[in-house]
């Protein structure tokens, strides 16, 4: 017995699905934009998490730097 695939021609063909994770990365985008001046920080914060394995002790010098522009951001 032949299995047959038969395609419909009334088929709307769809875009194919983001990249896993595509709109984690979006969102991120979104809400390092929120960070302002502290972006830069909080980006070289997550690089020396990549890069370190994320070990968050050997990335403690980020970790107070984004901290303390965070707070100088509160007191504005």
């Amino acid at each position: 017995m032949e299995k047959r695939v038969t395609e419909n021609p009334n088929s709307e063909t769809q875009p194919p699905p983001p990249p896993n994770h595509q709109m984690d990365a979006d969102d991120d985008d979104e809400n390092v934009k929120q960070l302002k001046e502290c972006s830069s920080l909080y980006l070289s914060l997550q690089d020396c998490l990549v890069d370190s394995n994320r070990d968050w002790k050997s990335c403690q010098k980020h970790v107070q730097a984004l901290k303390e522009c965070h707070e100088r951001r509160m007191k504005k």
